[in-house]
């Protein structure tokens, strides 16, 4: 199998540059298979833009992993008692910053922004994309991110970002694997309620396992954690560790 990732507007930009500068311009992912001596043209897809839903490049939709694995948005730690803990919530909510507050803390990242589920075992494993530092959270460690290894992206949304290996930051690989005991979903409301649970969304989750196969390895129930506008990090760690 071959996977051909491409810029047609701008070819010199490149896939990843492209993608990562939400920049608009054409993206091409092209899949060919080879059978019999013969290549043949499985998928061709063109795209723009992000989507709300993880997209796991090819050749996850394509491969064995389709019907093991299951991703969904999420920032998923193992805290100091070895509870496992996913976190949930909208883009710029606050999960990657408040995780890393817990980490100060003794917990451990096993991935940031994307849980990868194997549904062979029941563990979450270990997915290493780069912390994202936008904002006030840029700014509050801006100096111990230009001290080391990072990179620098812009969204249309947020401004400038800056990309950093999770060992980079923390002193530590994440973690190979782990398995979610909790699943908290962050809210930001102007007065926010107190916190309550809620039936587990199976709908982000994206595989091609049945939605039982997915479910038997979550919890059933979610926290969910409103906060205010303006809480900060600290302050929505320890809003979890009391519910928790």
């Amino acid at each position: 199998m071959v996977v051909t990732l491409s810029c047609p507007e701008w070819p010199e930009r490149g896939f990843f540059t492209s993608l990562l500068r939400k920049d608009h311009l054409t993206k091409r992912i092209e899949i060919d298979r080879r059978t019999d001596y013969a290549w043949t043209r499985v998928a061709d897809h063109t795209f723009t833009g992000w989507s709300e839903i993880p997209s796991p490049l090819p050749p996850f939709r394509y491969s064995h992993l389709w019907t093991t694995t299951a991703v969904g948005p999420g920032t998923c730690l193992v805290m100091p008692d070895s509870r496992g803990l996913l976190i949930t919530g909208a883009n710029y909510v606050g999960k990657t910053s408040t995780s890393l507050v817990l980490c100060q803390r003794g917990g451990r990242l096993v991935s940031d922004s994307l849980a990868v589920l194997d549904l062979t075992t029941g563990l979450f494993r270990r997915y290493d994309g780069p912390l994202g530092f936008r904002r006030g959270s840029r700014r509050h460690h801006l100096d111990k991110i230009t001290s080391g290894v990072h990179r620098e992206t812009v969204s249309p949304d947020t401004g400038l970002v800056l990309l950093v290996p999770p060992a980079e930051f923390l002193g530590a690989p994440n973690l190979p694997q782990g398995k979610v005991d909790r699943i908290v979903r962050l809210e930001r409301h102007a007065s926010p309620p107190a916190p309550y649970t809620a039936e587990t969304d199976l709908s982000p989750w994206f595989s091609g396992a049945h939605r039982h196969e997915i479910a038997q390895h979550l919890p059933e129930a979610t926290t969910v954690v409103p906060v205010t506008e303006a809480a900060s990090p600290l302050q929505i760690a320890d809003l979890l560790e009391s519910v928790l």
